[in-house]
């Protein structure tokens, strides 16, 4: 087995010989196999052990048991403990999660206190086809089916090679101690329900799954691959960043074979699930205005986008601006206001117009001023028109992405709008022949 193991080390480019390694043992026979070959291999390497307290004395004798093991052969050793069951209770999450999380934020950062390269897992074929089957039975991506990776980041798992038979047997040859996690012969976790109940029924129908499942895992890892080199060609093609948000080409979506399954990929990362993607999808061919939301984001279809943005968790409020010189920051704008002459508006009007500029007369002002967002049923008079405008209109005869019309904001004067900031001035506020007093507001950040 010592040369399986270095064969598929080799093979799958996992570490170089030079390479430090936090190796994961638990004390269970897995981990103990795994612990043995690094031994033998004479690998540089620290053992890490968790005692997640959750089996009282029993867990306690395990990191007893590591900790001799490791002393008896001169092995560096590392250990924690852990409060799984209130973090579990805190963070709402299974038993088997909170573990999980726990030990993998533990392993990392003893790898980045030792300066080491990796942390190796005891992960074999078996629980590769495990992972597989709970997968499919939750639903799952091309990602779910191909297995657990032999590497990913800094966690390698040099055993996938070996099934559970074959780490039987090892322990026989060597006659290695290790210890019996009795939580496994219990089925209340969804994971020891497969391995105790499933997996030997489906090997009655196949007396050889694991090297099956071996050869299926192998085409599957490479069909996703494939698929990952497609998607990310999808996600140039159809993604830009602007303003803050990601926004998603529709019309280059629709051009692509399977779009459906890869704008699911995609959005998955931003929290939506299986059944908010179909429905995005199927409004690509609807008109523009519908808004989804998962824990984290908000995506609006528009009319050429698909817009992405984190959920804004900001209200804005209205804010008073009295008269005088002033510096107004609010939220992320930042104003200054001053007083002019109309012989400095005259200036800028032989210089290239500026949106984030404003000059208006003075005398038509009425404080305090206000800066507050837009809403339903605001209209003004835009500059060089006649008639009143709503807002709503005004926004999208601009063409405003819808993302961005809620960080839209007006500066008013009285019940009056006086200016939609950066975008268009009232024309009741102009400066005409008659104004005596300017007064000059300019953006200095968005």
């Amino acid at each position: 087995m010592l040369q399986s193991f270095l064969t598929y080390i080799n093979e799958q480019s996992l570490f170089q010989l030079t390479d430090k390694i936090v190796l994961a043992v638990s004390g269970g026979r897995d981990s103990i196999v795994l612990l043995d070959l690094f031994r033998e291999a004479k690998f540089n390497f620290t053992v890490a052990h968790c005692n997640f307290q959750l089996r009282g004395e029993e867990s306690d004798q395990d990191a007893e048991f590591v900790k001799e093991l490791c002393a008896s052969h001169g092995i560096p050793f590392r250990t924690t403990s852990f409060q799984t069951k209130d973090f579990a209770k805190t963070y709402k999450l299974s038993i088997e999660m909170a573990a999980r999380q726990l030990r993998y934020e533990w392993f990392e950062q003893l790898r980045q206190e030792l300066d080491y390269q990796y942390i190796a897992t005891a992960h074999h074929l078996n629980d590769s086809i495990e992972t597989i089957l709970l997968n499919l039975t939750k639903g799952t991506g091309i990602a779910g089916l191909r297995g657990i990776l032999p590497k990913k980041d800094s966690i390698i798992r040099p055993l996938l090679f070996a099934a559970r038979t074959d780490i039987e047997n090892y322990v026989g040859e060597k006659q290695l101690q290790w210890r019996e996690d009795s939580s496994n012969a219990s089925n209340d976790y969804q994971r020891n329900l497969l391995r105790n109940e499933v997996v030997p029924l489906l090997k009655k129908i196949n007396p050889g799954l694991e090297h099956t499942f071996a050869r299926n895992i192998e085409r599957l890892q490479a069909i996703e691959s494939n698929f990952q080199n497609n998607l990310d060609t999808f996600k140039e093609s159809v993604c830009k960043e602007e303003n803050g948000a990601l926004c998603l080409k529709i019309n280059i979506i629709q051009d692509w074979k399977s779009s459906s399954y890869l704008l699911e990929e995609t959005l998955k990362e931003f929290g939506f699930n299986y059944f908010q993607s179909k429905e995005i999808h199927q409004s690509l061919k609807k008109t523009s205005g519908k808004t989804f939301y998962s824990a984290t984001h908000t995506l609006i279809k528009d009319r050429e986008y698909l817009i992405i943005t984190p959920k804004q968790e900001k209200s804005f409020e209205e804010v008073f601006i009295e008269k005088g010189i002033q510096n107004i920051e609010y939220y992320d704008l930042f104003l200054h206001m001053s007083p002019a002459t109309k012989e400095d508006w005259q200036a800028y009007l032989n210089t290239e117009r500026k949106h984030n500029l404003l000059w208006v007369d003075a005398s038509k002002l009425k404080y305090p001023l206000s800066i507050r967002p837009w809403q339903e049923g605001d209209w003004f008079i835009p500059l060089g028109m006649k008639g009143k405008k709503k807002i709503s209109d005004f926004l999208v005869d601009k063409k405003v992405p819808l993302h961005l019309k809620k960080s839209t904001f007006l500066l008013c004067s009285s019940d009056d709008i006086v200016w939609v900031i950066g975008q268009r001035t009232d024309e009741r506020f102009k400066i005409t022949d008659g104004t005596m007093e300017v007064v000059r507001v300019e953006v200095l950040s968005v």
